[in-house]
């Protein structure tokens, strides 16, 4: 497999359950997993959330929580935007110290809110990805981020809509066109 040189940021998004980490999760093979990362908006809110006593379950009220949560430090001071840039950053300065920078490498960044995605797309030239599967606009949500994430006009549009196989070639079809 060919690839190209240097780091792709991807914002990938999609409904609770829809195979969004299976993805990320195929495409770090298929690049290798030191050269393949994850980061959500949330992290750093889930963090603060379990100092505040939450007990780490994503239900409906743990993902209101963390939805609220986010709404609030981004008005207050941009904090999820803000850790998406550090970890970059860090990570970033971990490649060139082992001078492996030029390899390729990807960020998956998991954001939800469509106005947070234009954002993140702007300031790191990201590309946008968005993970479907059949009934997906059936399930059920507790808060705005999960709600709206139909409503961003994508660069990619996966179906998870086969087995695990078919999701294996669409990923590698993807990951060979970030780097052709």
């Amino acid at each position: 497999m060919k690839f190209g040189t240097g780091l792709r940021v991807v914002i990938i998004n999609g409904k609770p359950g829809v195979g969004k980490t299976t993805f990320e999760d195929i495409c770090a093979e298929i690049i290798g997993h030191a050269y393949c990362n994850k980061r959500s908006t949330v992290d750093k809110i889930k963090e603060i959330a379990k100092e505040g006593g939450w007990d780490g379950v994503k239900d409906a009220a743990g993902r209101k929580l963390l939805s609220d949560l986010k709404d609030i430090f981004t008005e207050y001071n941009n904090m999820p935007m803000n850790d998406i840039l550090l970890y970059l950053k860090g990570w970033e300065d971990d490649l060139a110290y082992y001078n492996v920078g030029d390899h390729p490498h990807i960020l998956f960044v998991d954001d939800r809110e469509p106005e947070h995605i234009e954002k993140l797309k702007n300031k790191l030239n990201a590309i946008t990805v968005l993970i479907r599967r059949p009934g997906d606009e059936e399930i059920e949500t507790s808060n705005h981020a999960d709600e709206n994430v139909f409503e961003y006009d994508y660069d990619y549009y996966i179906d998870n809509d086969k087995d695990l196989d078919r999701l294996k070639q669409m990923a590698t079809i993807f990951v060979n066109s970030l780097f052709s």
